[in-house]
């Protein structure tokens, strides 16, 4: 640690006071975590902190105002030996500097700010871009980066604004001045910059380049070709594109996401929060964080994507309301149109100004592209833009539209779970483009090619999730889960029925395998609710199906009859194999359920049978496994265990890991109770590793409640106790339990709390029902695996 650091400062004057960090916590009103990273330099205290400390401290009311800027690393000076000297009183001499004086103080940007400054200090780095999207704070982290490296350049440090030049001529003359030096007739400004910076050690920064990026890095490179001490910082939403530079993406503020759990303590750590607290604070001085309004202000810079600019504008509504009434009211359009300061440049104003600024600066193509990219909701990969729209342009790609865009921070970029890369708009961002799409005659149009995309894509996944592709499929599909919903929403919202039908119907699978029974039987429930859905007789019974299906798994065979005596009839009526043949599965399902077991299994033959016709080997194996359930439910163990054997041959060797993990955990749960215990648990195992991997809650579920009988069978009821208590866990993650379910859940455990005793009962009940489901996972698996040992 450097010794004239601020955060050595404060740890001399703590232990001077003979205060532990807990104790100096105690007296600011943090915890003793921060006062550490404050003490270890990794972040600087807020401006209410730095205050605090101040008057703990005895810091002189005219001596204050400095501190404050020693506090929040604005200052650099020396610290002597002794803990009472004040090292922000430095009458060490001033470099040259015109830094703007900023009038509010900087939050969250500790880092940053150490990272541009290490760049800048760096002997091989001339040349330090910031990018980053309108609103971030380019031009806010460079001046305060500038500020800290002022001892580091004798000969100066330099700001020239460039935001307002509107020629290019004015470039040049704008560093000339900013530098102080005055014009000649005889000599160009260019080489006079060139022959007055020379061998000197300067730093300028160049803010807002964007506009006239092609005249600003012919100048850089220029300079930098002949002034070997010079350092240039640039901030810009795009790259200057010249050798040597070093791009330094500005983040959003760190957000503190959806954590339940957060509080007051915790907020110190979220640079937004506090952000946002002292900027309600400016306009309403009684404005605090506390723990009725913490989880609105978290989910207003949460929907507000971090970015400063944002941020300081809605705070400034905090004079005439409550958080939590902004929280409510907070929408795109309201947030695009808050208005800021008046005494600033006019892309400041607002986030639509901010915005606005860089969407003038895109060619006709570009414009064009990012209001169509606005239909896109939670990203989109670059094989999807490129299929839909590759139609609308023919000067440029849409690949190479796409890299502009992203080269202007009006994208962004990420992995997704399966490591695909996929583009993103900034929420505030993506409104602005919608409206300039609203504003134009494409929008139906554009919004049609996005469904017709979206429709092809859940067909070749309906029938990837059949097969060995299964798992790359099915987080493909949730990666496109938010563009699916829009895509159906707006084939509904249109009366596009027949398509909304075809897409509905492809999605089952999906839905279900996801264990997304409520979301699919919503989103089944409104196409079938369109007026003309009658009119496709075979997509309305398929579609009638999935529903009972779906309804089935959540709620119950009572529940899902209505729907599935409905579907049956009109697939009888048409000449579909495979169309009855769901629907008899379905049928077969739900009898079962009712105990109707002869009805179910004569249902589930005709079931296999037509699928069979219809050479479907999939759904044969379905309906075999089908079959083996209402076995299983009708006590016949043998029988159920046959087929499933039959059943999972059938799914290994189509590669379906999904069913393959249902029969497993049925034949693995018969085995070892038979006594083949090592056969046995290793096969659920199985089962439990491959629904783990799909991501499937209700299979999961199963999967546990399976090893938990086994578990009490072995005559392990502690074991058992916390499994059932997991699985149950898992269960209602999907949807509340139904009153039969919690009957057979009493029945389960009965017999375990007459062997544990009451007082060890509770405590295993406790135990599983404290448990996360991936602990359940890593619980069960541990003790398959010792129990086969």
């Amino acid at each position: 640690m450097e010794a004239h650091s601020f955060g050595y400062w404060l740890r001399l004057r703590r232990k001077a006071l003979d205060l532990t960090r807990e104790g100096l916590a105690g007296r600011v009103g943090c915890s003793a975590g921060t006062i550490q990273k404050l003490e270890e330099e990794e972040r600087r205290p807020s401006v209410q902190i730095a205050e605090r400390l101040a008057e703990i401290f005895n810091i002189p009311p005219n001596e204050q105002p400095t501190f404050l800027r020693f506090a929040r690393g604005e200052l650099h000076s020396h610290i002597a030996e002794t803990p009472d000297d004040a090292p922000w009183n430095t009458s060490a001499k001033p470099s040259r500097s015109n830094l703007p004086v900023m009038v509010t103080s900087l939050i969250g940007r500790e880092m940053e700010i150490a990272d541009v400054r290490n760049y800048l200090l760096k002997a091989d780095i001339h040349l330090v871009t910031l990018i980053g999207p309108p609103g971030i704070g380019k031009t806010r982290l460079s001046i305060e980066s500038a500020r800290a490296t002022v001892p580091d350049f004798p000969d100066g440090v330099f700001f020239a604004a460039l935001a307002s030049l509107d020629s290019r001529a004015l470039i040049a003359v704008t560093v000339a001045q900013a530098l102080g030096y005055v014009g000649t007739g005889n000599v160009s400004t260019l080489e006079q910059l060139k022959e007055g910076i020379g061998n000197k050690q300067i730093l300028i920064v160049l803010d807002n380049c964007e506009h006239l990026i092609e005249d600003v890095a012919s100048l850089v490179a220029s300079l930098l070709s002949v002034c070997p001490r010079l350092k240039i910082l640039a901030t810009s939403r795009e790259s200057l594109r010249i050798p040597g530079e070093w791009l330094y993406p500005v983040p959003a503020l760190d957000i503190s996401g959806e954590d339940p759990s957060l509080d007051m303590d915790a907020a110190l750590n979220f640079p937004a929060l506090i952000l946002f607290a002292e900027r309600a604070r400016a306009v309403r001085s009684n404005f605090v964080l506390d723990a009725e309004n913490i989880k609105a202000v978290a989910a207003i810079c949460k929907q507000l994507d971090g970015l400063p600019l944002a941020i300081e504008l809605i705070a400034a509504r905090m004079r005439l309301i409550t958080p939590q009434a902004l929280s409510e009211r907070l929408h795109d359009q309201f947030i695009l149109s808050a208005n800021g300061m008046r005494a600033v440049p006019a892309r400041q104003k607002s986030v639509h100004d901010a915005i606005d600024w860089s969407y003038k600066l895109l060619s006709e193509e570009e414009q064009n592209l990012f209001a169509y990219l606005s239909i896109f909701s939670g990203g989109f990969t670059l094989e999807a833009a490129e299929t839909i729209f590759s139609q609308a342009f023919t000067e440029k790609t849409v690949s190479a539209l796409v890299a502009s865009l992203l080269d202007k921070s009006l994208l962004q970029m990420s992995l997704d779970s399966s490591g695909e890369a996929r583009h993103v708009m900034l929420a505030t961002i993506q409104e602005f483009a919608r409206q300039r799409l609203r504003e134009t005659d494409q929008e139906a149009e554009i919004r049609n090619w996005h469904l017709a995309y979206f429709l092809d894509f859940a067909g070749q996944a309906d029938h990837a999730l059949r097969g060995p592709d299964q798992p790359e499929w099915l987080k493909r599909l949730n990666s496109m889960h938010a563009n699916i919903r829009v895509a159906l929403d707006w084939a509904i919202e249109t009366g596009q029925t027949e398509t909304a039908l075809q897409l509905a119907h492809r999605l089952w699978w999906f839905w279900s395998k996801r264990s997304e029974f409520n979301e699919g039987r919503q989103w089944l429930g409104r196409v079938l609710a369109m007026p003309d859905a009658r009119l496709f007789p075979d997509l309305y019974a398929d579609v009638l199906t999935q529903l009972a299906h779906h309804t089935e798994l959540q709620l119950g065979g009572k529940a899902a009859r209505p729907f599935i005596e409905q579907a049956l009839p009109i697939a009888r009526a048409h000449n579909n194999p495979q169309t009855l043949a769901n629907a008899l599965m379905v049928f077969g399902l739900v009898l079962t359920f009712e105990e109707n077991f002869g009805a179910a299994r004569s249902a589930l033959q005709e079931s296999m049978t037509l699928f069979r016709e219809a050479q479907d080997q999939w759904g044969t194996a379905v309906a075999l496994m089908s079959l083996a359930y209402s076995a299983y439910r009708n006590e016949d163990r043998e029988t159920a265990f046959m087929l499933n054997e039959q059943a999972l041959t059938a799914f290994r060797d189509l590669g379906d890991q999904y069913f393959q993990s249902v029969c497993l955990y049925e034949i693995g749960s018969f085995r070892a109770k038979q006594g083949d215990l090592k056969e046995g648990l290793a096969e659920l195992r199985e089962s439990l590793r491959l629904s783990r991997e799909l991501g499937s809650r209700f299979e999961i579920a199963g999967g546990l409640l399976r090893l938990a009988e086994t578990e009490q069978h072995l005559g392990q009821p502690a074991r058992a106790v916390r499994l059932y208590c997991a699985a149950r866990n898992v269960y209602e993650s999907i949807d509340p339990l139904q009153p039969d379910d919690d009957l057979r859940f009493v029945e389960y455990l009965a017999p375990c709390r007459l062997a544990l005793g009451e007082t060890e009962f509770e405590t295993a009940q406790e135990d599983g029902r404290a448990m996360t489901m991936e602990q359940a996972i890593e619980y069960a698996l541990e003790l398959s695996a010792s129990s086969s040992a």
